[in-house]
């Protein structure tokens, strides 16, 4: 959803740098390599590093974020999840580290922030949860190359995303070539975990955080692999740092507790125009000439298509297509029209492009890819038809979207949010009596 360039601030948990590690500095001190610093630069995200020794409850450490990453290093300390240490392979070691990432981790839970773990935050991100480790791969027979960290060595190998995983829906391919420099991986799995992604020798290479709705748990992704290594010139590894710097922003530009206003752009709702459709028409052409034989069909949803509702004058339009997977093909041609994309990182089978927002005289559309045939298409389109064959059910949704700008005058996704459960409740009773 479009709405503001506030850039989310993220926290990441740096590492001890030991005293030979940068010169003049005979202390040692703390660090995060500078790709990973990069890659959410690039995303939008501002970043500020919390380093090992911190003493605070993890909640005030928290405070400040939108969003929490742990990044790779050494091993995790094998007393976390009770196994004895393996005194040939294991290296660089930081306990309080150990401690300050896992206690973060499970505050960051608590509070629904997202998190974004890599290689080595990953496997604290399974320790924190219960799970265990494998403490060397090379060990164990069947095992590609995943690199060697100690000698500094790089593998690369692909990994597949599982279907309706977060994975998915953030990268936008459904195989991933990934860059890779670990000894060890996930033995079993933490509770409230799931594997979501694997190498091909089985390797559990993606973790997600299990939720009940989507929408409402905490988005927590764990990638064995280094992103940042290849971001910088693959759009699918870069993504995975745009999708989570994304659901960070939609969490910072809420209003906090007992205020009114976030960080949103202020809107408002407008008596139904008669002159939508025909703006809706006007769209449609340009995005059937761009998109071509990819699209099934194309339909005017959202308020701006039950007439007589108030409505923010925003034209919504759904486009169904064949596929979403890869989604570059299909997004690459409406860019080229003058769209601009946010990742869905939630949703396999949406995605969301606007336009109009840089120049106040300009229509704003916003345009919902999504797959044909999928969940996604058929509640949009149930909600919309319900609204249009009962007046009752329209005037209900128009008072409630009053009350709720009115409440709620820049914080947009408040506002969805409080309308959430009345479109549940209406899409849920049009479903079943279709």
């Amino acid at each position: 959803m479009s709405s503001t360039s506030y850039r989310p601030l993220v926290a990441v948990v740096g590492y001890h740098l030991a005293s030979d590690r940068v010169t003049r500095w005979p202390q040692g001190g703390y660090g995060v390599p500078g790709p990973y610093i990069d890659a959410l630069r690039r995303a939008g995200a501002r970043t500020l590093i919390v380093s090992p020794g911190e003493t605070n409850d993890p909640v005030e450490i928290l405070e400040p974020f939108d969003g929490l990453v742990l990044v790779g290093g050494g091993d995790v300390d094998p007393s976390t999840y009770q196994a004895e240490p393996d005194l040939e392979h294991n290296y660089a070691v930081e306990p309080d580290r150990d401690e300050l990432e896992v206690s973060l981790l499970l505050e960051a839970d608590r509070l629904r922030m997202p998190m974004l773990a890599i290689c080595r935050g990953m496997q604290i991100m399974n320790v924190a949860f219960g799970g265990s480790l494998h403490q060397h791969l090379p060990d164990m027979s069947g095992m590609l190359e995943h690199g060697v960290p100690v000698d500094d060595t790089i593998s690369t190998h692909d990994v597949t995303p599982a279907p309706k995983s977060r994975l998915l829906a953030t990268a936008g391919m459904d195989m991933l070539q990934c860059s890779s420099h670990h000894h060890q991986g996930i033995d079993q799995v933490g509770e409230r975990l799931m594997e979501t992604g694997w190498s091909t020798d089985g390797l559990v290479e993606a973790l997600e955080l299990i939720v009940d709705d989507p929408y409402e748990g905490a988005w927590m992704l764990g990638v064995q692999w280094h992103p940042e290594d290849t971001a910088g010139v693959d759009r699918a590894q870069q993504a995975i740092f745009d999708g989570f710097a994304l659901v960070a922003k939609w969490r910072g530009t809420r209003a906090k507790p007992g205020e009114v206003n976030g960080r949103t752009r202020e809107y408002g709702l407008v008596d139904y125009d008669p002159a939508w459709p025909s703006s809706y028409e006007q769209e449609v052409g340009p995005i059937r000439d761009a998109l071509g034989d990819a699209v099934v069909r194309i339909e005017h949803v959202g308020s701006t298509s039950v007439p007589g509702l108030a409505a923010k004058p925003v034209i919504d339009i759904q486009v169904s297509v064949r596929s979403l997977t890869p989604r570059a093909p299909i997004v690459d041609r409406l860019v080229a029209t003058g769209y601009q994309h946010d990742i869905d990182p939630i949703e396999t089978d949406h995605e969301f492009l606007s336009k109009g927002y840089d120049d106040a005289d300009s229509r704003r559309v916003h345009v919902h890819l999504c797959t044909a045939g999928s969940e996604w298409e058929r509640r949009h389109l149930a909600f919309r038809d319900e609204l249009r064959r009962d007046p009752d059910v329209a005037g209900e949704y128009a008072a409630l979207k009053r009350q709720l700008a009115k409440d709620h005058p820049r914080d947009i996704f408040s506002y969805v949010d409080g309308k959430t459960s009345f479109i549940r409740s209406v899409e849920a009773r049009a479903l079943a009596r279709d």
